[in-house]
């Protein structure tokens, strides 16, 4: 069975939200990955609930992503946590506090277990673990022996116990090993909770590997709590390999789905698509269909038109979405 779904986001007007949801069911749409930002979770939960039961009330599914939450995890949106409450934050090697919770926080945590019941108090079906990382450093996106996190007061307590010695102040083998441990442990808790409250637990994996994020994905898939894995293997404008790329990301994917009895899922994209280059999304979703891919999402909803992300001309993307979406639904 093919599962077609896209992520929705920026209005909290319910009635002018039903008129987007009917577009996304129109759409060929089974799916809808909600945003569920601090923002939202403090100003605007009435108004994401009500969005969701019309969600329900269409016949599509109901996600709900911890967006930007902490920064902790994936979005284009930004964290009160780190301002309001510094000692929940990441502590670089060198000293700094970072802009980011620390996913070892018994703080970041707690509050992560109150996003998670709001979540299902509002209809959540699935709660969507969107790219949890530690801090990525923004020049390469890659740490070094000495630009690395998390070393606050909380990692430091936890390392000593697991190692029996202090904590490095370089980005050791061990140091790697305990970061990973975690990643892993951190999803763990929060598939855990999912389950917990009565629904299913998809994640996405970040599509590259350094300590800031998951390198073993086996370890992850294996999770007995988690239901979905995927990874969004965004391509840049004017590539040319994005069926290869796309492709390489979905076999691997499938590879780990089949291996440990988890549903696959690739993510599409639909922002910053330059006009002319709306072709690459049919390339895509054929690679990871291909693959063995029966679940696949798009970020965002009417090719993001209506963000600086936006693709040139978000219509033509968002119809070209639908129409492979209907394609896909047309070979069950």
């Amino acid at each position: 069975m093919v599962k077609t779904g896209v992520s929705y986001y920026g209005c909290r007007i319910p009635w002018r939200a039903r008129e987007d949801l009917q577009a996304i069911a129109d759409n060929h749409c089974t799916f809808v990955v909600h945003t569920f930002s601090e923002e939202d979770h403090e100003f605007y939960a009435k108004a994401v609930g009500e969005i969701v039961r019309e969600t329900r009330a269409l016949g599509l599914e109901a996600w709900l992503d911890p967006w930007g939450v902490g920064q902790a995890f994936g979005g284009e949106t930004y964290s009160a946590l780190v301002m309001k409450r510094r000692e929940l934050c990441q502590v670089s090697a060198s000293g700094d506090t970072l802009p980011i919770c620390c996913l070892n926080h018994p703080g970041f945590r707690e509050y992560l277990t109150q996003w998670a019941k709001a979540a299902v108090d509002l209809g959540a079906q699935v709660l969507f673990w969107d790219e949890p990382h530690f801090f990525i450093y923004p020049e390469d996106g890659s740490p070094s022996a000495t630009r690395w996190a998390c070393r606050c007061a909380v990692c430091q307590a936890k390392f000593q116990a697991a190692f029996r010695q202090p904590m490095p102040m370089t980005l050791t083998p061990d140091v790697r090993r305990f970061k990973e441990d975690s990643l892993v442990e951190f999803l763990t808790f929060l598939c855990d909770e999912g389950k917990r409250l009565g629904v299913r637990n998809a994640m996405c994996y970040l599509p590259f590997e350094n300590s800031s994020t998951f390198s073993d994905w086996a370890r992850v898939a294996a999770l007995p709590g988690l239901d979905i894995i995927g990874t969004d293997p965004y391509w840049r404008p004017h590539q040319t390999d994005v069926a290869a790329h796309v492709g390489r990301a979905a076999q691997r994917i499938a590879g780990l789905a089949a291996a440990h009895q988890k549903e696959g899922q690739i993510w599409i994209l639909n922002f910053n698509i330059k006009r002319g280059e709306e072709g690459r999304i049919p390339e895509a979703i054929e690679a990871a269909y291909a693959a063995g891919i029966r679940n696949l999402a798009a970020w965002s909803y009417y090719g993001a038109g209506y963000i600086s992300l936006a693709s040139d001309d978000p219509q033509r993307v968002w119809e070209t979405l639908g129409a492979c979406y209907a394609a896909l639904h047309a070979r069950k």
